[in-house]
């Protein structure tokens, strides 16, 4: 006999008749699987930390915030993350006399050097730094607004691989101003500058007022006087003003330089990758010990009592290799999960990175907040994937649970690094090895108590459960689609095992006998060759008919009411 091919889906169906009609039971033992989600933070976020991620302040990214950081002191980094480019900033950051005559010779300092010489005698040659009006006797200067000291030795430049020289002999760089002025300012910054001025204002004006009443002054005083009033005449918020400009010019430049780069983006893949992979070992070996910690627990109460009248080493030795093994066996069986932990992990270590190297382009991340934003997406990757995948068809009730234990545990991990970073603050603790095992044994505990806490209240507050007994009512134009599609699967299921049960043969033989009689009855020209057809064929195929053949026979059929026509072949 022929069958039509339903490729083990009628078997299913036979095996296990209402998989497809009943809906999934919820949540089936909260407790043990909020005990899981518990143990398995903890291990993760606290125990395989120290193993796998070393938080870096500042994030594994440089970025030209971060490297100027360094540069002015900040302690708090352990060098560049890229060594590499901690090699060429060493190597370029010199400024000498060479160095510093090809800032001064640069095409540009000297075409704008002689444009000026030019509007000194026309009279229309403003000193930058003052406002006012440079006269034709006067000496000036051209000074480089950021200084060429500072551009050459910028940490931000170097990272950027920008050409100092060009940068520095920008128009916006490049402002006239009194020589006594600029000789003063030298390598400062506006603000370093003005507040030096600040500082000697009394003492300079004093004096002024002491030279200016003097009969006579030798040329010693003469230029000491000129070059104190040139200095008392600067506008501090002109200057500001101007290099603002500049410096708002450098600066983008230098951004749109680096973050552009090949060099960047290198490193902000190379980082997002080796963090994705280990949050995913991370995440992966997190389902596994937290499998073996909660296979211990339940193990040892028993273990105990049995060993406490007599302690026999080969039990005990029996008793653990059992453990391991039903933790083994759990284990195996919980391959997916694994699998799908470690993808969660990529996917999270990936965000936290980029999220962390976008945060540093503007500000610089701390080792704590470093880790909130890892542990953060790690929290966010696992209630999308709840919300939108639904991966055991919960009901909108349980799913939202569901999330809101999730982000609560993940709000936990947050508080017990934030509790753990403030003790690590206090001098007291600052013991090397005692006290970072104190500080990370305080987080960890403050993370299980906040963690269990908010989860019995989840579970047990009655405003909580209406909620979620309302949630569990409503269904969404998707849900009702679904059932449709369900209700269709079920139908068609039912209908592929009738089809199974056909003989493809007979019913071949049956299609080529009825296309024969049609073809015989198509043939015939008149009432009497249909008569004689149709006996042929009664006769041909044993027709089974309701009466005995004949006119007078068929006449007295059809008389009689009670009668049933059937055909049987």
């Amino acid at each position: 006999m022929n069958t039509i091919e339903t490729y083990g889906i009628i078997q299913n169906l036979k095996e296990n008749p209402s998989a497809n009609t009943s809906e999934q039971a919820p949540i089936r033992g909260l407790l043990h699987q909020y005990q899981e989600v518990i143990i398995k933070s903890l291990i993760t976020s606290f125990g395989l930390d120290l193993l796998f991620i070393k938080d870096r302040h500042g994030g594994d990214v440089d970025t030209i915030h971060n490297v100027r950081a360094m540069q002015k002191g900040d302690s708090h980094f352990e060098g560049y993350a890229n060594k590499n480019n901690q090699h060429d900033y060493e190597e370029q950051s010199n400024y000498d006399k060479s160095i510093s005559t090809k800032y001064h010779t640069h095409k540009n300092y000297i075409n704008r050097n002689r444009e000026g010489a030019i509007e000194k005698e026309q009279g229309i040659l403003k000193d930058a730094y003052t406002g006012n009006r440079i006269s034709q006797n006067e000496k000036i200067d051209l000074d480089h607004v950021i200084s060429a000291k500072e551009i050459q030795g910028d940490a931000g430049r170097i990272l950027a691989n920008a050409d100092g020289i060009e940068l520095a002999n920008q128009l916006t760089n490049l402002k006239h101003t009194n020589r006594s002025i600029n000789r003063s300012k030298g390598a400062k910054t506006t603000k370093q500058f003005n507040d030096s001025l600040d500082k000697m204002r009394s003492e300079r004006q004093e004096r002024i007022k002491e030279l200016s009443n003097q009969v006579e002054l030798d040329d010693r005083e003469r230029k000491e006087l000129n070059k104190l009033t040139q200095l008392e005449s600067v506008n501090a918020k002109a200057m500001e003003d101007v290099e603002k400009v500049a410096r708002n010019s450098y600066d983008k430049q230098l951004e749109s330089k680096y973050y552009t780069s090949t060099k960047f983006l290198n490193d902000t893949i190379k980082s997002s990758y080796t963090l994705g992979m280990k949050m995913g070992l991370k995440q992966a070996l997190g389902v596994i010990l937290a499998e073996v910690v909660i296979i211990v627990k339940a193990g040892l109460p028993s273990l105990i009592k049995k060993m406490r009248a007599s302690f026999d080493l080969k039990v005990f030795f029996n008793e653990i290799a059992s453990m391991i093994k039903t933790a083994f066996k759990r284990i195996c069986q919980k391959y997916k999960e694994i699998i799908q932990g470690f993808k969660d992990g990529i996917l999270s270590g990936m965000l936290s990175s980029l999220t962390t190297t976008l945060i540093n382009i503007f500000v610089t991340t701390a080792k704590n907040a470093v880790k909130i934003i890892r542990e953060s997406f790690s929290t966010v990757v696992e209630a999308l994937k709840i919300l939108i995948l639904n991966p055991q068809n919960l009901p909108h009730g349980e799913v939202m649970k569901a999330v809101a234990i999730l982000i609560s545990t993940g709000a936990s991990v947050v508080l017990g690094t934030i509790v753990a970073e403030a003790m690590r603050k206090i001098p007291a603790l600052n013991i090397p090895i005692v006290g970072d095992v104190l500080t990370t044994f305080v987080g960890a505990s403050v993370t299980g108590l906040v963690s269990i806490s908010l989860i019995y209240y989840i579970e047990n507050s009655k405003n909580i459960k209406k909620i979620i007994d309302w949630l569990n009512q409503t269904k969404s134009s998707i849900d009702y689609k679904l059932d449709d599609y369900k209700k269709i699967n079920e139908d068609l299921l039912h209908y592929v095992a009738k089809l199974e049960e056909i003989d493809l043969h007979h019913l071949s033989k049956q299609v080529e006998m009825t296309n024969e009689i049609a073809i015989q009855l198509t043939a015939a020209n008149s009432d009497l060759e249909i008569n004689r057809t149709l006996t042929d064929i009664v006769q041909k195929y044993n027709v089974h008919l309701s009466y005995d053949g004949t006119i007078n026979g068929l006449t007295d059929f059809m008389n009689d009411p009670t009668s049933t026509l059937q055909f049987k072949l």
